[in-house]
């Protein structure tokens, strides 16, 4: 594992397919958790606890939209991850770069500076899932 390189022919074994399944994880799977979420919640009744409660709920609700809001991002950041995974820089620390840049144009065009932060977030995710799918493409040679 490297913060920085990751294998040079990385995206060669990782394809458009597998690229594209990893991305529609990362982008669905925030909702799908916020729903079960949400589910306990309803069961619970969390917004009836007081202050605490209803800001678990608004805080899941907003998740639950996150696949509305993040599609943009991730639709800037996939072409830049694979010009990087093909030049072998597509580390941790690359990747949050990566999501910065792309969460820093979301942000400027909606005037959401958050947006930057959770750009960060999902490209490490995206990272992440990659990885975990194919550690082949992401090891050192």
């Amino acid at each position: 594992m490297s913060w920085f390189k990751s294998n040079p022919e990385g995206y060669d074994k990782i394809g458009f397919l597998g690229l594209l399944k990893v991305l529609l994880y990362v982008w669905l799977l925030p909702a799908v958790m916020a729903a079960v979420a949400l589910g306990l919640q309803k069961l619970l009744n969390t917004p009836a606890m007081g202050d605490r409660g209803l800001m678990v709920w608004a805080g899941s609700i907003l998740v639950l939209l996150s696949p509305a809001l993040s599609w943009l991002g991730l639709v800037l950041a996939a072409p830049i991850a694979v010009m990087a995974m093909d030049r072998g820089w597509f580390g941790w620390i690359p990747a949050a770069l990566i999501g910065m840049i792309s969460g820093g144009v979301v942000a400027y065009l909606m005037r959401e500076p958050l947006a930057i932060f959770y750009g960060a977030v999902m490209v490490v995710a995206l990272r992440f899932g990659l990885g975990w799918r194919y550690p082949a493409a992401f090891r050192l040679p």
